[in-house]
């Protein structure tokens, strides 16, 4: 119970510094909420859709699972992911993996089988979204310093994941420099082709709900801002010393957006408040857990 208490209270301190960080941006002008012209009907848009994509991606853990022949309910997995999902905000993202396989689970050996499905779907989850990136920054960014880091990141996640042998030479290498075992699996494409499916599926429905948030606040905004949030949200997962990302994904998403032809200030804007629908879909999901685990618990007494 304790340890519980200090992961809310890191929690809240997370989202209070944000706040007030925001708060310090519009009183240093820097981003100037008087100036917008918020349309409230693709507002409304961008936040069910931000909302049914979180909601795939609940089904996309019960799928992961399913791959691995752990057999529960779509709800068990909505309940067992929605529960956990503040602890990306722990240090280490190592809490979102665990939580959710730790709820599922009845013994040590689905434990373990499934903590290893709820890490795979995470890597595709990451791999997935920056792949989706990758052509959209070099058309804006051309060959420079990021897009050379970027498609690197991709390029060597994908023969991490999908090649063994340079995957377990990667782990040989990690255990002989930092006297460290790190259990990440290898993934057969094939195997993992039905998770791969979910995360394209529900990455694209945020990608257009990211598109109606934007054009939300600046109207002109091009189609293309839409890889902004893929791009944004995996290299702040990447960062993985920083708690979420947080800054690393609002200053990947504005200097997107300004690349793209939006003015600097709405840029800044639009990246600040995505972290704020973001979070009503964090909101959200975790109310819908509890609302489903509520229902089983009385149909149990029942």
């Amino acid at each position: 119970m304790k340890f519980l208490t200090s992961k809310w209270l890191f929690n809240l301190l997370i989202y209070i510094s944000f706040v007030f960080l925001f708060i310090y941006f519009i009183k240093t002008d820097f981003i100037d909420l008087s100036t917008l012209d918020v349309r409230f009907l693709p507002l409304a848009i961008s936040v069910v859709l931000f909302w049914i994509g979180i909601t795939l991606s609940s089904i996309s853990w019960w799928n992961a699972l399913r791959v691995h022949g752990l057999l529960i309910k779509p709800s068990t997995a909505i309940i067992s992911h929605g529960l956990s999902i503040f602890a990306k905000y722990i240090p280490g993202k190592i809490w979102v993996i665990l939580g959710r396989a730790s709820y599922v689970s009845d013994n040590q050996n689905s434990l373990k089988i499934a903590s290893v499905a709820s890490l795979k779907e995470q890597l595709i989850y990451v791999w997935t979204g920056i792949g989706t990136s990758i052509f959209p920054v070099l058309i804006y960014y051309g060959f420079n310093r990021f897009s050379i880091l970027v498609f690197s990141i991709f390029l060597l996640l994908t023969i991490f994941l999908f090649f063994s042998p340079f995957h377990n030479f990667v782990l040989v290498v990690i255990h002989k420099l930092f006297k460290k075992t790190i259990n990440i699996p290898s993934l057969d494409f094939k195997k993992n082709i039905s998770i791969i499916g979910f995360c394209m599926l529900y990455w694209s429905i945020w990608m257009v709900g990211f598109y109606f948030l934007s054009i939300a606040i600046y109207s002109q905004s091009p189609v293309t801002v839409m890889f902004a949030f893929p791009l944004g949200v995996t290299i702040g997962l990447i960062a993985i010393i920083i708690p979420s990302g947080l800054g690393v994904r609002e200053g990947v998403i504005s200097g997107y957006l300004i690349l793209t032809g939006i003015p600097e200030e709405v840029s800044v804007t639009i990246a600040f408040l995505a972290r704020f629908w973001f979070l009503s879909g964090e909101v959200y999901i975790f109310s819908l857990s509890m609302l489903l685990k509520f229902i089983e618990k009385k149909r149990r007494i029942l």
